[in-house]
């Protein structure tokens, strides 16, 4: 995993490979004439060989009695997110598919499972095999390929035996990792470890990543050749919402990948932005950002703080607010595609239409909303401000400059400012920018982003779940990038907002244990599509996935799923 671009680029090859070693497999194997092996019997000795506690309080399934002799192991596994409510069947044989299946659902590995079957929809991989014993094939260490025949065949006890001693191995060290390419974009997922229920989430020394604690860690990533695809913004306003779901996004535009962003406030964005060109939200002081444009394939990461505003020929005014209207002697900057109004600017404000460069409108401040023109931003102005715009006129050009702390930003179409910077030039760094320690120092899910020297890639650590995958500190994120081959990275917004869909499909466990509404998503599209919405509604769904039975876990301070969205240190 040291480097993502040597991961295998042909899911489908592995595939036939695998269907070919595997049928070699069953030509040379001796029919297994042992006993049927139950479904309880089977949860029992898994239970046993990955060493879980019984839970205090267990939850049984409706047709799993108290008496019945592994009653306890069945309904800990309930109670811990291992196993559904549902009717269990626990005196019923179990064939070899089930019996995986049900192997890597109590080590943790259900949303995994499901996950591939969910990918057996995508034409390349559809109809290409037992997408169960696929996954377990490439798992390392890989289950028995003995066992990966024929999956209506009823588990034995020696086929009970080899499962059980292949999962002890798992229990000391396991991982999986696969990469799909598509439309100019490769999907990166890596697993690893076992479900640790109950056990305390503190980070550890060193990398998280093939560390002997072998704690469950789930990456999911989007990596983008911007020659070969787009990277586009956009905001919820569109779908006439000021916060949307991000499979609202995905449904709407269809993109390739859809992923969240920076930090944000309510419906706005925290920290620098630029959209398409145009300034959308206020600069922060000591905080890194990453930009890109989709015309040349360029990107930068940096510090992403800015003057931005227009150099008059009298002096320079500087947008002090952003899609919100400015006090006395202020002038704010309205973005299209944030906003589809200037609401409550005041009476003595002036109002310019800018699109392109050129003022198309000029027009006082009432009360109430002055709806922007099509395709077009509006500066509206007060006092001192005003007085520096006034000589401008319809057809008038308008300098609007931005003066960036990292300057290859300037020619950046799009930047979204977060932090910390996690990685430059291949080098691990250590500062914190203007982040408190609840957001650094504890274990949360993870967003970010970085580049490998030729792809930007867009990532999610899943967090919060001792069954799916524990989250990361920041000193484990910058770890984890590094390991993930990121020469050049930064943190984005986590918590509950972190989220990752690629071509339809759900590919990671969001927190919260649903969505969370997000003011902006940002899009993986092919190259060259516009941003235009082709659907409407919710389309949501974790493939054929059923999240735990269990509640997620909560983060450790009350309210600190919604701090790792608000947090702004240079708010008044």
């Amino acid at each position: 995993m040291k480097k993502t671009k040597s991961f295998l680029k042909n899911g489908k090859a592995l595939r036939i490979l695998l269907s070919l070693a595997l049928s070699v497999a069953a030509l040379v194997l001796s029919p297994d004439n042992s006993a049927a092996v139950t479904r309880g019997e089977f949860v029992a000795g898994l239970f046993r060989e990955l060493g879980y506690e019984a839970a205090p309080e267990p939850l049984f399934p409706p047709d799993v009695p108290r008496g019945h002799v592994y009653s306890r192991q069945i309904g800990s596994a309930v109670k811990y997110g291992l196993l559904p409510k549902d009717n269990f069947k626990p005196d019923a044989s179990i064939d070899r598919h089930d019996a995986v299946r049900l192997a890597l659902s109590m080590m943790g590995w259900g949303f995994e499972a499901s996950l591939c079957e969910s990918f057996e929809s995508l034409p390349e991989l559809y109809a290409s095999g037992d997408s169960v014993f696929f996954l377990a094939a490439e798992m390392k260490p890989p289950a028995p390929s003995a066992l990966l025949l024929d999956g209506a065949t009823p588990l034995t006890d020696s086929g009970q035996t080899s499962l059980l001693n292949w999962v002890r191995g798992c229990r000391k060290s396991v991982s999986w990792n696969r990469v799909i390419p598509f439309g100019g974009t490769d999907f990166i997922i890596y697993r690893q470890g076992v479900a640790c229920p109950g056990a305390p989430n503190e980070p550890g020394p060193g990398n998280p990543v093939g560390a002997a604690r072998n704690e469950p860690l789930y990456i999911a990533a989007v990596a983008v050749h911007l020659l070969n695809a787009d990277t586009r913004i956009a905001f919820a306003v569109s779908m006439g919402q000021e916060r949307a779901a991000l499979s609202d996004f995905s449904r709407a535009y269809e993109p390739i990948g859809a992923i969240n962003g920076g930090f944000f406030s309510n419906s706005h964005p925290l920290g620098s932005m630029l959209l398409d060109g145009s300034p959308a939200s206020k600069p922060l002081e000591g905080r890194s950002a990453v930009g890109w444009n989709n015309v040349d394939g360029s990107f930068a990461f940096g510090p992403g703080f800015a003057r931005i505003g227009v150099r008059t020929p009298d002096g320079f005014v500087q947008f002090d607010r952003y899609n919100v209207a400015p006090q006395a002697n202020e002038a704010s900057f309205y973005t299209k595609g944030v906003m589809v109004a200037a609401a409550g600017a005041a009476l003595d404000a002036l109002e310019l239409a800018v699109k392109d460069g050129i003022v198309t409108e000029r027009r006082e401040g009432s009360w109430g909303n002055h709806f922007l023109p099509p395709g077009a931003s509006m500066i509206v102005a007060r006092g001192n401000s005003r007085a520096l715009l006034e000589r401008y006129m319809p057809g008038d050009g308008i300098p609007i400059t931005s003066d960036w702390d990292t300057p290859s930003f300037g020619g950046c179409t799009d930047v979204i400012q977060a932090g910390p910077m996690l990685t430059r030039g291949n080098q691990i760094l250590r500062d914190k920018e203007t982040f408190k320690d609840d957001i650094t120092a504890k274990r949360h899910p993870r967003t970010i982003v970085g580049t490998d020297g030729e792809r930007v890639i867009w990532a999610v650590i899943d967090g919060r779940s001792s069954i799916h995958s524990r989250g990361a500190s920041i000193d484990e994120t910058r770890l984890i990038a590094h390991s993930l081959g990121l020469s050049t990275a930064i943190n984005l917004d986590g918590g509950g907002s972190s989220e990752l869909i690629w071509r339809g499909i759900v590919t990671n466990i969001p927190s919260d244990g649903k969505e969370r509404p997000l003011p902006y998503a940002v899009l993986m599209m092919p190259k060259g599509a516009p941003l235009v919405q082709q659907n409407s509604g919710i389309n949501y769904e974790y493939g054929n996935y059923a999240p735990p039975a269990v509640a997620p876990e909560s983060p450790s301070n009350p309210g600190e799923a919604e701090f790792m969205d608000t947090y702004n240190p240079n708010a008044n």
